[in-house]
């Protein structure tokens, strides 16, 4: 999994997987490799990778890979002690 965060540390969400984006000729987004995106695509919306200000009033992110397990078993364990102290109220 991959989380998409920008520069002053909000986490935008996670994902399976990273649509890479460059410009083409014509000035529209087109699907790319890593080597050479400029920017990704998450959630519809264009970001810039660090790097790349080729994406005009585009915010800048960075896109970190993340054990998806380990964060949700993290959630649940999370949820569970809520859980608990609610009961005990």
């Amino acid at each position: 999994m991959y989380r998409i965060i920008t520069l002053d540390g909000t986490e935008l969400g996670m994902a399976d997987s990273v649509l890479y984006i460059k410009i083409t000729e014509s000035g529209s987004f087109a699907p790319t490799t890593k080597d050479e995106a400029i920017g990704v695509a998450f959630r519809s919306t264009p970001y810039n990778l660090v790097g790349h200000s080729d994406i005009e009033g585009a915010d800048t992110v960075v896109v970190a890979k993340c054990d998806g397990g380990a964060l949700v078993a993290h959630q649940r364990d999370l949820v569970d002690e809520l859980i608990l102290s609610a009961l005990e109220v």
